[in-house]
């Protein structure tokens, strides 16, 4: 055999081996990029999979097998020619053209749902107007980053002046580049008139960052929201008198009896109850009353001052709640006072325990005492509370 046919022999052979070790190094490099647990950092997207040159063992295992390939030369050496000239690429040529393989895009990140908008119990008071006013707390309270207070307010009301003034008041609630999610959790009446009606709706609104999917921060507001009789006799939105004020930082030289009353696990306070709390609008004398009620029982309050109505609704006369000496409670023991007009009930004991106390100035519910020591009274819009009022503080009958 000549040497030169042994050489081309051996030449093609070593092509057909490094194309062979190319194209296993390349699928090896592919499975380490799928696998997200292997040891192997995966190749750089700029970088050629260089193929190291064979071994000596496999130099000995090529030269063995060009020996015993006699006969084969003129087959051999057309391959060997072919891939140069066009035909199958090297194992280099493979190598250096090989597109990266990328990794898959990370799924976005989603805020979280919407929830539920509020649908009023069966056996609740005006429970269109409720179902309304829950409405607008819930459309300026659910939002994602991109949104406007201006697209808000237009999603609540088509009248340019009301929208405008819902602006100034829901920008309150509105915090730009962050997500918001509000729960209704409650809406109470805070006075009804045959055309106009005050809802004050307890809402639980969570913030977040845009890119996450856990809330930053939370915050349990009452708002006041005033609806207006149309001309076709339903109920429309009429403005926001409050979102519920502005968050107040607990003073670090907090009264021990303002702690006990916003640090009592039995009392369940709005946020907005406890900015007004630690403002100091409160009474002491209803601070603590409402410790006296905890004594006896858990309970839920929906407002203080801020997000009622600053007076007797539709008349001249201010309100207890605006100068501090009244609560409103909705939920007793995990049962809500519009479902437990009965007098059986244990709201309705408490309440007979109310108005026999003489720190109680007045004291409105379902029902009417007869022979109470505190004023007691009951209409339309305290089958769904309790409203409990105090003489201030140093009062003596008499």
């Amino acid at each position: 055999m000549k040497r030169s046919s042994v050489f081309r022999q051996l030449l093609a052979l070593a092509g057909a081996a490094l194309f062979f070790a190319g194209s296993v190094l390349l699928l090896y490099e592919r499975v380490i990029k799928e696998d997200d647990d292997a040891l192997a950092a995966p190749v750089d997207g700029d970088e050629t999979v260089v193929v190291p040159p064979p071994t000596e063992t496999e130099d000995a295992a090529v030269g063995a097998e060009v020996e015993g390939a006699e006969g084969e030369g003129a087959a051999v050496e057309g391959a060997d020619v072919e891939g140069a000239e066009g035909g199958e690429p090297s194992a280099f040529e493979v190598a250096a053209t090989a597109e990266p393989v990328e990794d898959a895009p990370a799924a976005p990140v989603v805020s979280p749902p919407f929830p539920d908008q509020y649908e009023p119990l069966p056996n609740e008071v005006q429970a269109d107007a409720k179902r309304l006013g829950s409405l607008v707390a819930y459309k300026i309270t659910n939002y994602g980053p991109e949104s406007s207070v201006i697209e808000l307010a237009a999603g609540v009301t088509a009248d340019p002046a009301r929208a405008k003034a819902l602006v100034r008041e829901a920008v309150t609630v509105h915090h730009p580049g962050m997500w918001s999610r509000g729960t209704i959790e409650y809406p109470q009446l805070g006075g009804h008139r045959d055309d106009r009606i005050s809802i004050m709706v307890v809402v639980r609104q969570e913030l977040g960052e845009d890119g996450s999917t856990e809330a930053e921060r939370a915050e349990t507001r009452t708002m006041d929201v005033r609806l207006v009789r149309g001309d076709s006799g339903a109920w429309e939105f009429e403005e926001l008198a409050s979102a519920g004020g502005e968050p107040v930082a607990r003073p670090a030289d907090l009264s021990p009896l303002v702690a006990s009353v916003v640090d009592n696990p039995r009392i369940d306070l709005p946020d907005t109850a406890i900015w007004d709390i630690y403002s100091g609008y409160t009474d002491p004398a209803l601070l603590k009353a409402m410790l006296d009620i905890a004594e006896r029982t858990p309970y839920s309050v929906i407002v203080v001052k801020t997000g009622h109505p600053h007076n007797v609704f539709g008349t001249d006369r201010v309100s207890n709640h605006t100068v501090g000496r009244a609560v409103d409670i909705h939920d007793v023991n995990s049962e809500l006072v519009i479902d437990s007009h009965d007098k059986t009930s244990f709201i309705y004991a408490l309440s007979e325990w109310l108005v026999s106390r003489h720190d109680i100035r007045e004291f409105g519910s379902p029902w009417l005492f007869e022979d109470a020591v505190a004023h007691n009274f009951t209409d339309e819009v305290h089958h769904d509370h309790l409203h409990v009022g105090v003489h201030p503080e140093g009062y003596t009958a008499g």
